[in-house]
């Protein structure tokens, strides 16, 4: 696939889950001492201007039609690495960009509260936007303290800063490292803030990050 004009052929996608203190706060969910990583698979990733397509499986049922927008900055492994240590962090990233996991909420809370994996909830088709295009590290002095915010329809749904990520990327890298072989192109996405709401058929979301530009993604109802 082509991010911009970087071609990139990821075999895993790897998110951090509950990486700032505020979306840790509005989910009650407990604070954690060492990374949360979960996967999403390829079938997800969209690019720029593509639309998210919302399942009718979720549409059609009361129990499971809640379909969330989650913000994050992501960055890409420049080479195969494993047990990557963290002061030579960067040495194996090609650069940064925005992307959007998007996660059918009331199925992940349904299948987490009967002790089920909730690898459904984050993977359906197109639930990995990514874009506008790949910042070599060259070009982003801080990773650290960036600007982060996703619209919904023009309104301001979710701001901060990545500076209140929890756990740095040098951090991530060595800790997702110890466990997965990473190869060129993987993509890691560091969590999301504060301000995750619904999304509906219909509504376009702007996601932005300083530095890096804004993707922009139409809502549109499985046919």
């Amino acid at each position: 696939m082509k991010i911009g004009n970087k071609k990139i052929e990821p075999t895993k996608i790897i998110c951090l889950g509950r990486n700032y203190l505020d979306h840790i706060k509005e989910t009650n969910a407990p604070i954690p001492t060492e990374p949360v990583f979960f996967a999403k698979t390829i079938n997800t990733l969209v690019t720029n201007n593509e639309p998210i397509i919302y399942p009718k499986v979720l549409y059609e049922d009361e129990n499971y039609n809640q379909v969330d927008h989650e913000v994050e900055l992501a960055f890409i492994i420049f080479q195969t690495c494993k047990n990557v240590k963290a002061e030579i962090t960067f040495d194996y990233i090609l650069g940064y960009t925005i992307f959007l996991d998007i996660t059918a909420r009331n199925m992940q809370v349904s299948d987490r509260n009967i002790k089920l994996p909730w690898y459904r909830s984050k993977n359906f088709d197109t639930f990995g936007p990514i874009g506008p295009k790949i910042v070599p590290c060259s070009e982003i002095k801080d990773p650290h303290n960036l600007n982060i915010q996703l619209k919904v329809n023009g309104e301001i749904r979710q701001r901060s800063n990545t500076k209140h990520m929890l756990f740095k990327i040098p951090q991530i890298l060595e800790y997702v490292s110890k466990f997965v072989t990473l190869m060129r192109g993987d993509i890691i996405a560091t969590g999301t803030p504060s301000g995750i709401s619904p999304v509906k058929p219909g509504d376009v979301l702007e996601a932005s990050i300083e530095g890096i530009g804004t993707i922009t993604h139409e809502i549109i109802l499985e046919q």
